[in-house]
C-alpha cells in the first residue's frame, strides 16, 4: 500500500505502536509495529509478538484510529551492518 501523497508524516512517540503502510499483514491491512526510533530517514519498527525489527520510510507511517501504546525501557539502537562482534 502506497502512502498518501499530501498527507503530513506522522511523527510517533517511542513506544506508540503504529501501521506500516508498506507492510501487509495476513488480514490484508497494514502491518503494526512499536515505534523504536528514525536514523538517517528509516523507522525502526519492532513486531510486539515477535520483537523482530524492520524499517520503513517515515511517509509509511500511519497512527492508528484508537492509540495504543506498549512500555519500553529504553528505545534498543538498531543493529548496524557491522561484524559480529565489532565495536561501534
Amino acid at each position: 500500500m502506497p502512502s498518501q501523497p499530501g498527507k503530513p508524516i506522522h511523527r510517533p512517540q517511542v513506544g506508540e505502536v503504529v501501521a506500516d503502510l508498506a507492510r501487509e499483514g495476513p488480514t490484508g491491512r497494514p502491518t503494526e509495529g512499536i515505534y523504536m526510533d528514525i536514523i538517517k530517514r528509516k523507522v525502526y519498527l519492532r513486531c510486539e509478538v515477535t520483537h523482530l525489527e524492520w524499517t520503513t520510510r517515515p511517509e509509511d507511517v500511519q497512527p492508528l484510529d484508537t492509540p495504543r501504546f506498549v512500555a519500553v525501557q529504553h528505545p534498543s539502537r538498531p543493529r548496524t551492518s557491522g561484524t559480529i562482534g565489532a565495536v561501534t
